[in-house]
Formats: C-alpha cells, sequence, structure tokens
C-alpha cells in the first residue's frame, strides 16, 4: 500500500497544506489503495518538505514528482485537454504555486488575526514549552521567505493589486466549464481547488478571503470540486 506522508489536518481540509491535499486527491484520481500518515514536522520529508509518498521501493518526495509516479503507473491527469491548453494548463499552475498561494502563506503566517489560529493547528502536537520558541522561528523564517519573493514588502492594497488578475485568470477558465480545462478535473484542479477552499476558510476576513468569497464563481467551482475531489472521511478515520 501507497503510504502519503502529510501535514496534519485543520481549517476544514484534510491537510493544512495545499500541495499535501493535491497529492490526496491525485491518489484518489488514480485508482491506487493508500492511506495517509499524518506528521508535524515538515522536515521529516526527504527535501525537508511534504508531502512525500512512502512505495515499497523508496520515499517519494514533492507533490510533483508524485505525480509523476501516479502518471508512470498509468493515471492521466490531462485527459482530453489538447497539446495546447496543456501549455495553458501547466501555465496555470506555476501561477497558483509560485504565485497566488504566497497570499496564502501571507495571511496565515502574517496576519495577526490569522497567525493565532494557524499557530494552533500548526504546532499543537508539540508541547507548549517547545511551541512558544519554533513557532516564532518558523513564523520569522517564513517571513524572510516572503520578503525575499516580494510579497512580504507589499502592503494589502498592493498585494490584492497583484493577486486579482490570479484570481480573475481562473474565474475566466470556468465560464462555459464546471472545471478548469473541461467538464472532467485536470491536473490543475487538484491544486485550485484546495488553494481556493484555503483561501476561502482563512480564519480571518482578509483582502484575499474576501475577494473569493465575493466571487460566485469561484465559490460554486469549491463547492463542487471538494466534493467531486476531497478524499472520503472515512479514510482518514481507518487511518487515525
Amino acid at each position: 500500500m501507497l503510504t502519503l506522508i502529510s501535514l496534519p489536518a485543520g481549517f476544514d481540509e484534510p491537510s493544512l497544506s495545499p500541495f499535501c491535499v493535491k497529492s490526496m486527491i491525485q491518489l484518489e484520481m488514480s485508482g491506487l489503495d493508500w492511506t495517509v500518515e499524518y506528521v508535524a514536522n515538515p522536515g521529516e520529508g526527504p527535501l525537508g518538505r511534504l508531502p512525500a509518498l512512502r512505495t515499497e521501493d523508496a520515499v517519494i518526495p514533492e507533490s510533483a514528482f508524485i505525480q509523476r509516479f501516479l502518471e508512470d503507473k498509468g493515471t492521466d491527469f490531462y485527459k482530453g485537454v489538447s497539446s495546447g491548453k496543456r501549455a495553458n494548463a501547466h501555465a496555470m499552475i506555476r501561477m497558483m504555486v509560485e504565485h497566488l498561494r504566497c497570499g496564502l502563506m501571507y495571511d496565515r503566517w502574517m496576519d495577526d488575526r490569522c497567525w493565532p489560529s494557524l499557530k494552533e493547528a500548526a504546532f499543537i502536537s508539540i508541547p507548549s514549552p517547545i511551541r512558544a520558541v519554533v513557532a516564532p522561528l518558523a513564523r520569522r523564517q517564513v517571513k524572510a521567505g516572503l520578503k525575499g519573493q516580494g510579497i512580504g514588502r507589499m502592503s494589502e492594497a498592493q498585494r490584492m493589486e497583484v493577486f486579482a488578475p490570479d484570481l480573475e485568470c481562473l474565474t475566466d477558465h470556468l465560464w462555459e466549464t464546471p472545471f478548469l480545462f473541461g467538464n472532467e478535473p485536470t491536473a490543475p484542479d487538484t491544486f485550485a481547488v484546495p488553494l481556493l477552499s484555503m483561501l476561502s476558510g482563512l480564519p480571518a476576513d482578509t483582502a484575499l478571503r474576501g475577494a473569493v468569497r465575493q466571487n460566485p464563481t469561484l465559490m460554486a467551482y469549491i463547492e463542487r470540486g471538494r466534493a467531486a475531489l476531497y478524499p472520503k472521511a472515512t479514510r482518514f478515520a481507518a487511518a487515525a
């Protein structure tokens, strides 16, 4: 059996990480037998990050490599997508991974209205005396990364100015079809659904959360995508 090593659940999501949820969705789509193992420390992943997939032969790091492993096993995550549109799909994934996701990170980690809830969810398994040291240290590391990326240097209004086109791009792809590239979910949906769901579920009313919640097309997509793609709760009950 395949075992996905994942960050813990939280905020009504099967994992706090959109990358972990992406891999869960793709494992469900593959039809292969799998289970989940939750760990609090992302450093337990082979590259110091999660998710990772434990197979009979190795531990595969990173959701992109997990996707490739599943594709090698026969799963087609671009079924019905032409080569031209597949290039667009790849660019859309990069937009979400390298840009829009930073909005989720910023609001969760840097917004003082969201941080207490994230700290409770992400560090709950760590004993209180150690948590008091580890959580602020992790927050400082995230802050440094976001500053280096650029998002951490912007005001909320400036962040929304650069994130708005990302949300518009996703919305434009959903005007005529239920999923981003047609009537059935494809690879971009496996990341877009958890990312947008996590943005809409932020524990404080940030501008980015408001932009998602006030967009009926995106909210309907989140509901439709979660119903179609999220792993069934019974899987996690069995793995607990």
